[in-house]
């Protein structure tokens, strides 16, 4: 069990370290289509919620989960929790508005 901890913990720092390079590539992408419509500031103020909360929630949560002791304190807790929870609503909103932009398939 000691092991799974320290491999979700090592999961967690990585995608911490690594969530904000590549959010910050796809809009680079997204910005560098010069045929394709400017994406909405709903698109940008999502995105830059999500490279504040996804990188506190994972590096923290890493952390704690190699300093058990860490996550004794409540403050950290309730730190990691509610990036945590930010993180989901804003990437449920991202997925709700890139989906209401994009046009119908058909019939």
């Amino acid at each position: 069990m000691e092991i799974l901890q320290k491999a979700g913990s090592v999961v967690l720092l990585l995608v911490g370290a690594l969530y904000p390079l590549a959010s910050i590539y796809v809009i680079m992408k997204f910005l560098a289509r010069g045929d394709a419509p400017r994406p909405s500031l709903s698109f940008f103020l999502l995105n830059f919620v999500l490279i504040a909360t996804v990188p506190l929630a994972g590096i923290l949560g890493g952390f704690a989960g190699f300093a058990p002791t860490l996550w004794e304190s409540q403050v950290i807790r309730v730190i990691v929790y509610g990036a945590g929870f930010l993180s989901l609503v804003a990437l449920a909103a991202l997925f709700i508005s890139m989906r209401a932009r994009q046009p119908d398939g058909g019939g």
